[in-house]
């Protein structure tokens, strides 16, 4: 299975970063929980289900009337006395849209302070998006207005939502709660900056002498190991003057790690110095670790660190000597320890190791692995592979056929890439949902999806997504496998996609992998001559087929584009459009497939070195290929990627590639060839680096994908 393969693999993703496009955090295990009282189960591809559609086809018949009567009020809401708005609004009944009129209408004078009303809303529409919209709305108002009692009477912890917290934690002391303090103090003691609404509350928390120098000393060195530095300084700016130097000294060695040089300065013996030192040895590692290494020696023969604390910064020390080319020293440090089991460190110097065809070294550094993390499929397809290199097959090596074997039977990419080195074709494991019929109308009759399908239908993505977003949270797995169903049925893959998630409903390829934008996607990979197939995979990794999707950093639509990106590609084919264009999928795709193409013409058609470029830019690509790094097999290649994101992300182009050959019935068996790896000769020792290069390596992007 393959969200259940990457899972496991710590060092590399968490589930929601190998499935990028997916952005939810992923369990270890498939579900597969049929109810106990299951009356007719049916199997819910989204091309087929029927019942759901028979469903939905009599409610639309009435809701397209009521439709175009919903948009007509809502133009009219400045006028609500008027008959034609009266009219409309009667039409209305029963439309799963009628409580937004009503919520407008109300909105607009909760300053009047309408008890009645508010209270005849909430109870009409407990348990919902629009509902607990308007108690937030409300609770502001009652806050604005000082009404406290009441304030506090209306509050919902459940709610989740930090202002308000604030506001009930500051009514609670204005109406003589004095146990609210504590309450304040933990509210105050985090590593992130609360909103500005919390201000007036920690002022009197403050005032009231609940700010502890032990508390500032807390906060602050939550903040900095959250790379908070802003936060930071202003702790230390304000802080009580018996933390005051400390803090000061935090913050100076944060911003320049090259004065701890200065030994004198760190002689006191005291847990707020043995913090300053390790969080000053850490920053200094990045920059210059072999300084930082000479340092830690001093430091460490002058206090007495906890056990977990010198494990830990010896492991970041290690990290970045590796990183930094300090193999030396790397040697000496890790010989020095006699306990180490930081995963990322482990793995990081394994894959060192591989990068350098030192296959005896990388299985070394691969049995030091905790046994969970050795038994994942990544690091047992290298145990493998590293056997079958250097022709051992007798224990304690892996039987190569035997581990091969096991590992292709998951659909993942490490069990692909075993099934190609057996020849034997890749397993998809493709298994429609099944879900009861209860569990299918119960869905397609929740009020919640009933208007995320109405707001859907008019193009309001962003509401219908928090009414999409607050139903699924209450359905229990059998019920979100319906519900993607019937976000695929719709059109609307994202949700699909995102409701398999979470069911945790892994092998439901049709939804998972739809075939969104069909016409769109072909026509433009005809257009470039290019694999539609991996355009299709593209797009799922990099918004999951949401049209309007927008990245912080500025990325947009389908293929998550960035303007200066587009911009450049345009004027290039010579295609004019405007930046909001970007979010159609006929321009965005039109653009991004040529961007793609771009990339797949510099590397010479290697798919793998294109994604790798379209994730990461060319730039990088190009550097991770000098240094005779061209040379290597294209899965330690893929393996050595030094972005973890970016590793993840081509790993999974690769087999979303192969996913949609399958759903597009294209023949599997004819992806070989871009995925063949070629096998180093077996050498031995010294000989290994340089054999391992002639063995059929990919060179320049001329062969394997």
């Amino acid at each position: 299975m393959f969200c259940t393969t990457l899972l496991t693999v710590s060092a590399l993703f968490t589930c929601a970063q190998v499935y990028a496009a997916d952005q939810s955090p992923l369990a270890n295990t498939k579900v597969d929980q049929a109810p106990n009282n299951l009356i007719e189960t049916q199997a819910l591809p989204a091309n087929a289900t029927a019942p759901m559609l028979g469903i939905f086809a009599s409610q639309n018949i009435k809701f397209v009337t009521q439709r175009a009567a919903y948009l007509e009020a809502q133009k009219l809401l400045p006028n609500t006395s008027s008959r034609q708005f009266i009219e409309l609004k009667t039409s209305l009944k029963g439309y799963p849209l009628e409580p937004y009129i009503d919520y407008r209408i109300l909105s607009r004078k909760l300053s009047a302070l309408p008890y009645r009303e508010v209270d005849e809303f909430l109870d009409a529409n407990p348990n919902s998006y629009l509902g607990n919209r308007l108690l937030r709305d409300w609770l502001l108002t009652l806050e604005r207005k000082h009404h406290w009692h009441d304030y506090q009477s209306y509050y919902r912890a459940d709610l989740g939502d930090t202002d308000l917290a604030c506001y009930n934690l500051k009514a609670r002391l204005l109406t003589g709660d004095e146990t609210a303090h504590n309450d304040v103090s933990n509210l105050w003691n985090v590593g992130h900056s609360q909103p500005k609404a919390c201000d007036s509350l920690f002022k009197l928390w403050q005032n009231a002498g609940h700010q502890t120098a032990q508390l500032t000393w807390s906060r602050a060195t939550q903040a900095i190991d959250a790379k908070n530095r802003r936060l930071t300084r202003y702790l230390a700016k304000y802080a009580p003057a018996e933390i005051k130097s400390e803090l000061d000294l935090l913050v100076e060695i944060d911003r320049y790690p090259e004065h701890m040089d200065q030994a004198r300065r760190f002689a006191v013996q005291s847990p707020e110095m043995q913090f300053i030192i390790l969080h000053g040895i850490q920053r200094l590692a990045w920059k210059d670790a072999g300084k930082a290494l000479k340092l830690w020696e001093k430091y460490d023969a002058q206090h007495l660190f906890a056990d977990q604390k010198r494990m830990e910064t010896q492991e970041l020390l290690i990290v970045n000597l590796s990183r930094q080319g300090l193999t030396d020293k790397v040697t000496t440090l890790v010989q020095s320890m006699s306990n180490y089991s930081n995963v990322d460190m482990i793995s990081g110097l394994a894959r060192d190791a591989l990068a350098n065809l030192e296959w005896e070294l990388a299985d070394k550094w691969i049995g030091r692995l905790p046994a969970e993390e050795r038994n994942t499929p990544r690091w047992q397809y290298w145990s493998t592979r590293i056997a079958e290199i250097q022709g051992h097959s007798l224990p304690p090596y892996p039987d190569i056929a035997s581990s091969y074997k096991a590992l292709a039977k998951e659909r993942s990419f490490y069990g692909f890439l075993a099934a190609d080195r057996l020849g034997l074709p890749f397993e998809l494991e493709d298994q429609p949902s099944k879900v009861t019929l209860n569990d299918q109308h119960y869905v397609a009759n929740s009020a919640s999806i009933l208007r995320a399908k109405e707001l859907f239908e008019l193009g309001q993505i962003n509401l219908a997504r928090q009414e999409w977003r607050f139903a699924s949270r209450q359905f229990n797995p059998q019920q979100l496998q319906a519900a993607g169903a019937l976000a695929a049925n719709w059109g609307w893959y994202r949700g699909g996609i995102q409701a398999m998630i979470d069911a945790q409903s892994w092998d439901d390829l049709t939804i998972r992998f739809p075939l969104a934008f069909e016409s769109v996607v072909k026509t433009e990979a005809k257009n470039q001559a290019m694999d539609a197939n991996l355009l299709f995979a593209i797009a799922r990794q990099e918004s999951a087929f949401s049209p309007d999707a927008k990245s912080p950093v500025g990325a947009l639509g389908l293929m998550q584009l960035m303007p200066a990106t587009a911009k450049q590609t345009a004027k290039k084919a010579g295609i004019s459009y405007k930046k909001h264009e970007l979010l159609s999928p006929e321009t965005n795709v039109a653009l991004g497939s040529r961007y793609l193409n771009e990339m797949l013409g510099r590397f010479n058609g290697n798919q793998a070195f294109a994604a790798a470029a379209y994730n990461a830019g060319p730039h990088r690509v190009a550097q991770w290929l000098s240094k005779g790094r061209d040379q290597l097999p294209l899965d330690v290649w893929i393996e050595t990627i030094p972005f973890k994101e970016t590793r993840g992300y081509v790993q999974n182009v690769m087999v979303f590639s192969v996913i949609y050959a399958y759903r597009n019935g294209s023949d599997i068996e004819s992806l070989k060839d871009t995925w063949y790896v070629p096998s180093p000769t077996p050498t031995q020792n010294q000989n290994n680096k340089q054999q391992a290069g002639q063995g059929g390596a990919v060179t320049n992007g001329a062969a394997a994908y």
